[in-house]
């Protein structure tokens, strides 16, 4: 165990002076930015011991479920409000439709809203984050003169196909079918760097990226070794029994038998480790391999969720079998964060700094007053947590809908004809005072699981170079599983290098579960443990983590960490446990009760598709706004 300061643990350089010295003074970190002493102004002069850095630019105040939005929203569950409000004020507003939640799914249904009524209609969406775009938001850092963004959370992305309903909808926003990524330096010798953070987890893209996986005695090595590409010779060299290399050999090329719709409702009626084990016959071992993916997409372990729902996710033995070859999976800069800064462009213009192109949204800066001007037929209220949504009167006759939110510390007052809830469930049985007896019930049954990814700016990684390996994989102990660089999107003057020596970001999308729990209760236990930890605790250990996986191959903490940023998400997940998505007993699924709405209310949020998705987020606000019309 290495020292603190070996580690370089307590180095300021994460801390909220590198904010306020070295990084404003940087003029590539004020590109198309206001002038440096507005920017001070728009970012945290303090961060607290949970939150911790932010970073800089647009996003430098909302990593994740900052402190201030959990303590908000666990005010709300914990029935702070439950006997009303007083010193109210009532902001004398009422829009033709108000949207609760800023994610994708708010931001969706505010564009299908606004273009089905021509932009005549009044729209004003609250959020009670500090900037739009939910779990699909950015992080940003410059190091050594180098601008660098990366994902905080929602991530991945496809061209659509010509004629789709997607196709139109990229046209709308002015979104390219076409990019460009940084190729290797070719000063280096080649190395196969992903474009996204997903390829390398289950070693499916082995063929297209490399990928370094770090055994130890706990995980069946003699001593702790790297091996590279380990599927490339069918195991040979991995330190797995003859048996159980044939059970991972079989289980990553099996295709279910079927696609029929009785097929499907039978994965939905037992959990993938028992579909895996007792349908297929497969070894524990194979359960085990892939559970760290399972546990993060799925937001619980193979033994709590079904096999449906990894079905949905593309994993081995229900899905069909992909091959070695094939278009890599893509992801933006900052994650599906571009989405929402090109709907934000659409809605509003002057929000976002720039043309209203692909090259000009990603580095042009967010006028945060331009979002909530009056007169303008969008608005975006942010920092705004809505506190309490009721029908005005009786939901089958009323004719407005009552909203109460608090923002800078005092209650407001404001009402609307129509309303989407796009906001998660966890929030809405809490926030729609009048929610029918069986939709209650219905978001009763919702369990959700947290999620923690977590950028680590890095000054060069000559360390992973030397393994082979932009892309890891770890067994037994450590921090997460797996973390990644990637392949720079290139758009404008955006263009960061791509060569050992040069900052990158290495990003860690792990998932918290409780193997051997039922799926809510994953959901709780973890949730607690994420939200117990420190920045400084998770600091520490991801400085330890990663010298004892990258020490050998040169990795200094101290010299090659130059920030450190961690998006916690509480329920960033759907867990799906059998019978979640068909419904069990002959009764309809719970999704099916909410999504219907009620009165002038409509409910729209990721979670009803089951797996959390930017299309499906996308598509649950079109569906949401269209019943608003």
């Amino acid at each position: 165990m290495k020292s603190d300061d070996e580690i370089g643990f307590g180095a300021p350089i994460t801390r909220k002076d590198f904010l306020n010295t070295t990084l404003l003074g940087a003029g590539v970190a004020l590109i198309s930015a206001v002038a440096p002493a507005d920017a001070r102004t728009a970012l945290p002069a303090d961060k607290d011991d949970f939150t911790g850095y932010g970073g800089v630019g647009d996003y430098a105040a909302s990593n994740g479920n900052t402190k201030a939005v959990v303590d908000a929203a666990h005010r709300l569950r914990d029935g702070a409000y439950k006997k009303g409000f007083t010193n109210v004020t009532d902001t004398g507003e009422t829009f033709d439709l108000v949207i609760v939640g800023g994610g994708l799914s708010g931001l969706s249904a505010a564009y299908t809203y606004v273009k089905s009524t021509g932009g005549a209609k009044r729209c004003l969406i609250l959020d009670n984050h500090a900037i739009f775009g939910g779990e699909a938001k950015e992080n940003e850092f410059v190091v050594n003169g180098v601008r660098l963004i990366a994902p905080q959370g929602s991530n991945q992305f496809g061209p659509p196909a010509a004629g789709s309903p997607s196709d139109a909808l990229w046209s709308d926003l002015r979104m390219p079918r076409e990019f460009r990524y940084q190729p290797l330096d070719p000063s280096v010798d080649p190395l196969r760097v992903p474009m996204d953070n997903y390829a390398h987890m289950d070693g499916v893209n082995e063929f297209q990226v490399d990928i370094g996986y770090f055994f130890d005695r706990k995980s069946g090595a003699t001593r702790p070794t790297w091996l590279r590409n380990i599927w490339q010779n069918d195991l040979a060299d991995a330190p797995f029994t003859p048996e159980v290399k044939a059970d991972l050999l079989k289980w990553r090329s099996a295709s279910p038998p079927q696609r029929s719709e009785a097929f499907l409702r039978s994965l939905d009626a037992v959990t993938y480790k028992d579909y895996l084990e007792k349908t297929l016959g497969f070894r524990p071992e194979v359960t085990k391999y892939i559970e760290p993916v399972v546990g993060l997409i799925n937001g619980a372990s193979p033994d709590a969720v079904s096999a449906f729902a990894s079905q949905q996710i593309g994993m081995p033995a229900v899905s069909r079998a992909r091959g070695r070859t094939g278009a890599l999976p893509r992801s933006f800069p900052g994650g599906n964060s571009t989405y929402a800064r090109h709907y934000v462009k659409y809605l509003i213009p002057d929000a976002i700094a720039g043309d209203a192109t692909f090259e000009g949204i990603l580095n042009g800066r967010t006028n945060l007053s331009a979002l909530d001007r009056a007169g303008q037929p969008t608005r975006i209220r942010t920092g705004a947590m809505v506190l309490r949504v009721e029908h005005d009167g009786h939901a089958a006759s009323a004719e407005r809908v009552v909203i109460h939110y608090a923002a800078g510390g005092r209650v407001y007052r404001t009402y609307a004809r129509r309303v989407v809830m796009a906001s998660g469930g966890w929030i809405n049985k809490h926030v729609i005072g009048d929610l029918p007896t069986d939709m209650r019930a219905a978001y009763d049954t919702f369990a959700y699981a947290p999620a923690l990814v977590v950028n680590v700016a890095l000054t060069n990684w000559r360390f992973l170079y030397k393994l082979g390996a932009p892309s890891v994989r770890w067994f037994g102990d450590g921090f997460g599983f797996s973390a990644n660089i990637r392949r720079p999107m290139l758009a404008g003057e955006y263009h960061p290098p791509l060569h050992p020596d040069q900052p990158t970001v290495l990003t860690f999308y792990m998932g918290l579960y409780a193997p051997g729990h039922p799926a809510a209760e994953q959901g709780i236990l973890s949730r607690t443990k994420m939200l117990a930890t420190s920045y400084a605790d998770y600091e520490r250990t991801i400085r330890q983590h990663m010298t004892r996986l990258f020490a050998d191959a040169g990795f200094d903490a101290r010299r090659d960490i130059a920030g450190i940023i961690l998006n916690r998400w509480g329920h960033a997940r759907m867990v799906q446990p059998p019978g979640w998505y068909y419904g069990t007993a002959g009764k309809p699924p719970a999704r099916e009760i909410i999504q219907k709405g009620f009165g002038r209310i409509a409910i729209g949020h990721s979670e009803l598709n089951g797996h959390q998705s930017a299309t499906g987020a996308i598509a649950q606000g079109e569906r949401a706004a269209r019943a608003s019309e």
